[in-house]
Protein backbone atom coordinates (compact mmCIF):
# COMPACT_ATOMS: atom_id res chain seq x y z
CA UNK A 1 0.00 0.00 0.00
CA UNK A 2 1.19 3.40 -1.23
CA UNK A 3 2.04 6.08 1.94
CA UNK A 4 -1.04 8.22 -0.05
CA UNK A 5 -2.85 5.41 0.24
CA UNK A 6 -2.60 4.21 3.70
CA UNK A 7 -2.86 8.20 4.58
CA UNK A 8 -5.99 8.56 2.69
CA UNK A 9 -7.36 5.18 4.64
CA UNK A 10 -6.86 6.36 7.92
CA UNK A 11 -8.27 9.93 7.20
CA UNK A 12 -11.52 8.60 6.05
CA UNK A 13 -11.62 6.42 9.11
CA UNK A 14 -10.85 9.66 11.11
CA UNK A 15 -13.43 11.04 9.19
CA UNK A 16 -16.17 8.68 10.13
CA UNK A 17 -15.29 8.58 13.44
CA UNK A 18 -16.07 12.04 13.87
CA UNK A 19 -19.32 11.75 11.87
CA UNK A 20 -20.33 9.12 14.15
CA UNK A 21 -20.24 11.79 16.91
CA UNK A 22 -23.13 13.88 14.31
CA UNK A 23 -25.43 10.74 14.00
CA UNK A 24 -28.40 12.72 15.20
CA UNK A 25 -27.93 16.17 13.85
CA UNK A 26 -25.43 15.55 10.55
CA UNK A 27 -22.72 17.61 9.81
CA UNK A 28 -21.10 20.11 7.42
CA UNK A 29 -18.12 19.64 5.50
CA UNK A 30 -16.49 22.59 7.76
CA UNK A 31 -17.31 20.50 10.82
CA UNK A 32 -16.01 17.24 9.63
CA UNK A 33 -12.44 19.21 8.86
CA UNK A 34 -12.34 21.27 12.20
CA UNK A 35 -13.23 18.13 14.15
CA UNK A 36 -10.45 16.17 12.36
CA UNK A 37 -7.87 18.93 11.53
CA UNK A 38 -7.92 18.74 7.99
CA UNK A 39 -8.93 20.70 5.12
CA UNK A 40 -12.31 20.47 3.27
CA UNK A 41 -11.24 19.10 0.02
CA UNK A 42 -9.73 16.30 2.25
CA UNK A 43 -13.14 15.70 3.70
CA UNK A 44 -14.97 15.93 0.61
CA UNK A 45 -12.64 12.53 -0.49
CA UNK A 46 -13.26 10.91 2.58
CA UNK A 47 -17.08 11.36 2.45
CA UNK A 48 -17.42 9.95 -1.27
CA UNK A 49 -15.58 6.82 -0.07
CA UNK A 50 -17.50 6.68 2.57
CA UNK A 51 -20.93 7.29 0.53
CA UNK A 52 -19.20 4.72 -1.93
CA UNK A 53 -18.94 1.97 0.33
CA UNK A 54 -22.85 2.61 2.07
CA UNK A 55 -21.53 4.14 5.30
CA UNK A 56 -22.54 7.70 5.26
CA UNK A 57 -25.01 9.58 3.23
CA UNK A 58 -25.38 13.08 2.21
CA UNK A 59 -28.76 15.02 2.71
CA UNK A 60 -28.71 16.86 -0.43
CA UNK A 61 -30.93 20.18 0.75
CA UNK A 62 -29.12 20.43 3.70
CA UNK A 63 -25.90 19.63 2.93
CA UNK A 64 -25.06 17.47 5.82
CA UNK A 65 -23.79 14.30 6.12
CA UNK A 66 -25.00 11.51 7.80
CA UNK A 67 -24.01 7.92 9.15
CA UNK A 68 -25.89 5.55 6.76
CA UNK A 69 -27.68 1.90 9.30
CA UNK A 70 -25.09 0.12 6.98
CA UNK A 71 -22.34 1.39 9.17
CA UNK A 72 -24.14 1.38 12.65
CA UNK A 73 -25.12 -2.09 12.19
CA UNK A 74 -21.70 -3.07 12.38
CA UNK A 75 -21.64 -1.96 16.26
CA UNK A 76 -24.84 -4.21 16.54
CA UNK A 77 -22.87 -7.17 15.07
CA UNK A 78 -19.63 -6.75 17.43
CA UNK A 79 -22.25 -6.60 20.72
CA UNK A 80 -24.57 -9.89 18.82
CA UNK A 81 -20.41 -11.73 18.77
CA UNK A 82 -20.32 -10.96 22.72
CA UNK A 83 -23.51 -12.09 23.24
CA UNK A 84 -22.91 -15.53 21.60
CA UNK A 85 -19.34 -16.10 22.92
CA UNK A 86 -21.17 -15.41 26.38
CA UNK A 87 -24.03 -17.41 25.95
CA UNK A 88 -21.26 -20.71 25.14
CA UNK A 89 -19.37 -19.97 28.15
CA UNK A 90 -22.25 -20.21 30.49
CA UNK A 91 -23.41 -23.09 28.76
CA UNK A 92 -20.05 -24.64 29.08
CA UNK A 93 -20.17 -23.53 33.22
CA UNK A 94 -23.13 -24.97 33.76
CA UNK A 95 -22.65 -28.49 32.00
CA UNK A 96 -19.53 -28.43 34.36
CA UNK A 97 -21.27 -27.19 37.58
CA UNK A 98 -24.58 -27.77 37.39
CA UNK A 99 -25.53 -24.15 38.13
Amino acid sequence: MSQDTRNLTLRTLDVLEALCGYAATGATNGELAEAVKTSAPNITRAMAQLIEKGWARKDEQTGRFFPRPDFTRLAFRVMADFDRITRRYDDMRRSMTGQ
